[in-house]
């Protein structure tokens, strides 16, 4: 679709809302790794330049879709553990592992954000990171830690710091790009396995939690 330039604040914010669902749709198809500037202006229908109205740079975007994807994340972990029964670390780790396998893009954000996307972007971008992605992981912890009371605040961020590193180097494992998932296929015995998430996220944050409590 064509654009012609935005002036109203009404107008600025569908050609923001657009650039960032461009973003989000080449990201899921290609990787984040995959995606260009110019290739997320091509998808809006807009002039590289005009993009850089809106944002400095590629990462910022992306850093602006994990800010979404944590919220929805979180909101999501919350939500499943809402009735979890006391003490259950078997509920906690289906949360995570539920949450995160139907987020793919979210899961492949975790591993750019610390690699790539916090390093390049202007200060101020970070910050605003920060604040708005804190209280949507505290608020999911505190839904966490009703349900496993004896873990302190060290446990609780040390899952969270451990499930979203799993998370994040899992997704990489388990769908490889094309090239990748051939050389797999022709050659088995270079020694990549086939992984399911979900259960491989899910038996490592239960693994991790006994471990804690144990």
């Amino acid at each position: 679709m064509e654009f012609q330039r935005a002036r109203s604040p009404e107008h600025k914010q569908q050609r923001y809302d657009a650039i960032v669902a461009a973003a989000r749709e080449l990201a899921s198809r290609h990787g984040v790794r995959g995606v260009s500037l110019t290739d997320i202006a091509a998808e809006v229908g807009m002039h590289k330049s005009a993009l850089l109205r809106y944002f400095t740079t590629r990462d910022e975007i992306y850093l602006r879709i994990a800010v979404e994807d944590w919220a929805d994340a979180s909101h999501a972990i919350r939500q499943a553990l809402a009735d979890a029964p006391t003490g259950s670390i078997e509920a906690v780790a289906d949360a995570f592992a539920s949450a995160l396998a139907v987020r793919p893009l979210f899961c492949d954000l975790l591993a750019h954000v610390p690699l790539n996307l916090e390093r390049t972007v202007p200060l101020e971008s970070v910050r605003e990171y920060k604040q708005a992605v804190m209280p949507a992981v505290e608020e999911m912890l505190g839904y966490v830690r009703a349900v496993l009371p004896d873990l302190s605040d060290v446990d609780l961020l040390d899952l969270t710091l451990t499930t979203s590193a799993v998370a994040a180097a899992l997704h990489q494992q388990a769908y490889p790009p094309p090239t990748l998932a051939q050389l797999y296929r022709e050659h088995p015995e270079l020694g990549h396995f086939d992984l399911e998430f979900a259960p491989t996220l899910r038996r490592i944050v239960e693994t991790y939690l006994r471990g804690l409590r144990g």
